[in-house]
């Protein structure tokens, strides 16, 4: 039944330490108590993504008979304070949850919601414990800050996404709030702009930390993040998966196998389901389909990069609506759930492009290594690189050089903003000969692949530190080279994210690349190809080879690499896949 809609605007609600947060809110106009959506953000109220496009419309919810509040972070936009990220968004989405549990308007029945951005409080507001909160909807976004978000599981800056996302809408709120003369706030925006327009050009400036449109206030996270490359006490308190076990209500979470967050929503999956209560633990829910970050928000909801997956994936705001209100529906309002799963995960399986589910994530597997093997030129898609499962014996070492100013540039994969994303041809990164390229034989029957992949790698650099990435393709009848999935290490972090273990030059090393999680099926006839080089720019920062960082050296502080990589029977360097016990 639809309702009459008020809507009101800037109310002011009181933190406990008496700041003040922007909240919108959007109700039946009635005398009535009302189950109640709550986000909390770091845009306006007035952006498109709240108003219209996260997830759905709360004029919509409110049509539906819920209680929709919105309110903007602290130090953002109408609200007091200063925007610390990462620090008070669980502490505030607890104490608003409980404002708004205690309004006339509302039955005291509070979900929390968000996409991205807009629900980084999703999480920390349920890892906070409010009393009211019943359940929480969260799409494609950050579950631990540092490793997913920031940083790479492997320990490389995501400056590309990091970047953009800072002058497309942080930076531009940060120096609106700073009380500058107009011809000053005008030459700062105005550098902001200009920096967008060259994503390459700017990611190339050294040292990273002092990027100018970033000084003078414009952006003091920026050089925070930087400041902090290891996982330290400042992620620590807000690594929301080591947190998992403090959550007491049921989570949807959404990802797709080209988001950014992917890792993050894994990650967080696994350990609500190994913490704290067993019964909770059946009620959580992961969906995972096949499009990149931006599906949530664009124009092409079924698409990841070049690929279009067709209407079966579509995740558009009109399906997200009706998972949204599936799940609050039943955990709010006692209703059955219609739409969501019952039970465990859905995720769509590349390749086979359906939808699939599981009581748990991942499906039964057994990994399987797939050696790398040459004759000492596997350079380029054209050279003598091959991957099958024959344990190598004496085989020559491979070798490139990584020059980090010219690095391998990023062609799809997990990203955003004005970084490419998804599906794209790898073939013209393939000819590079700093990219080492194993190639399989043709497949007669389907492998199907679901669970964790990776890449152990035995190489060596005559640099104290370098990087090392992997990349998984799939290689069609056509020739099309479809990316799968990737990953980097740095090296200095190859043994503990939170210390630096520097390499010895020239003496082969032991290195594990992540690849995150895949459900991929390679069809008959199609080619398994796995990549290796030292840089995917700018989606990651640039290994400079030496002890100094991206964030804090200078051009001086660069030089080039020699690489190797081995693969004989002391070191077998592999691809490992995890292979489906039960392939439907």
């Amino acid at each position: 039944m639809a309702h009459d809609i008020l809507v009101e605007r800037d109310v002011m609600v009181a933190m406990r330490d008496g700041t003040r947060l922007a909240a919108d809110i959007y109700r039946p106009r009635d005398d009535g108590a009302h189950p109640t959506l709550l986000n909390l953000h770091p845009y306006d109220n007035d952006s498109f993504l709240v108003v219209h496009e996260l997830l759905f419309s709360p004029l919509i919810a409110a049509q539906k008979g819920y209680a929709v509040v919105s309110v903007e972070a602290r130090g953002r936009a109408g609200s007091e304070g200063e925007w610390t990220p990462y620090g008070d968004e669980g502490r505030d989405a607890h104490d608003a949850v409980e404002w708004a549990a205690a309004q006339p308007w509302s039955n005291g029945n509070v979900g929390l919601y968000g996409a991205c951005a807009l629900g980084l409080a999703a999480i920390q507001g349920a890892v906070a414990t409010p009393p009211h909160l019943k359940a929480v909807f969260a799409y494609m976004t950050a579950t631990n800050f540092h490793s997913g978000w920031t940083y790479s599981e492997g320990g490389a800056f995501e400056l590309g996404f990091q970047m953009s996302w800072v002058w497309k809408i942080l930076a531009r709120d940060t120096l609106s709030r700073r009380g500058l003369a107009a011809a000053e706030l005008a030459a700062a925006l105005a550098r902001i702009d200009a920096a967008a327009t060259d994503m390459n050009g700017s990611a190339a400036f050294l040292p990273l930390i002092d990027f100018p449109p970033y000084q003078d206030g414009a952006a003091p996270y920026w050089r925070e993040w930087l400041a902090h490359p290891a996982y330290d006490a400042f992620w620590e308190r807000v690594d929301n998966v080591a947190a998992a076990g403090r959550i007491q209500v049921p989570v949807m979470h959404l990802s797709a196998w080209y988001d950014t967050c992917l890792k993050g929503h894994l990650d967080l999956d696994a350990a609500l389901r190994r913490a704290g209560d067993p019964a909770l633990a059946t009620r959580h829910r992961m969906v995972i389909g096949p499009t990149d970050h931006s599906a949530y928000y664009n124009k092409r909801p079924c698409h990841a990069g070049e690929r279009d997956f067709g209407p079966a994936a579509l995740t558009g705001p009109d399906v997200l609506a009706g998972m949204v209100f599936d799940w609050f529906g039943h955990h709010l309002c006692g209703e059955p759930l219609r739409e969501l799963p019952h039970h465990g995960v859905r995720y769509w399986q590349l390749g086979e492009n359906r939808w699939k589910e599981a009581p748990a994530w991942p499906p039964a597997y057994t990994p399987t290594p797939y050696y790398l093997h040459s004759g000492g030129g596997a350079n380029t898609r054209f050279g003598d690189g091959t991957l099958d499962t024959r344990t190598p014996r004496v085989e020559a070492v491979d070798s490139f050089v990584y020059d980090p100013f010219d690095p391998v540039p990023t062609t799809g994969g997990r990203s955003m903003i004005d970084v490419p994303t998804g599906v794209y041809d790898q073939a013209t990164v393939e000819e590079r000969h700093d990219v080492l390229v194993y190639t399989s034989a043709c497949l007669g029957g389907p492998l199907v692949l679901n669970g964790p992949a990776g890449v152990t790698l035995f190489a060596a650099s005559d640099a104290e530190d370098t990087d090392f990435t992997a990349k998984l393709v799939d290689v069609e009848p056509g020739g099309y080279c479809a990316n799968i999935a990737e990953g980097i290490i740095r090296a200095r972090y190859r043994e503990d994210r939170s210390r630096e273990v520097f390499l010895v030059p020239g003496e082969a090393t032991e290195l594990r690349i992540d690849l995150w999680d895949i459900a991929h099926t390679f069809l008959p006839g199609h080619r398994i190809r796995l990549e290796i080089s030292s840089s995917n720019f700018p989606r990651f920062d640039r290994n400079l080879n030496t002890r100094v960082t991206p964030a804090l050296g200078s051009a001086a502080d660069a030089r080039k690499a020699v690489q190797q990589v081995f693969h004989d029977h002391t070191r077998p360097s592999r691809l490992e896949l995890p292979v489906a016990r039960s392939p439907d």
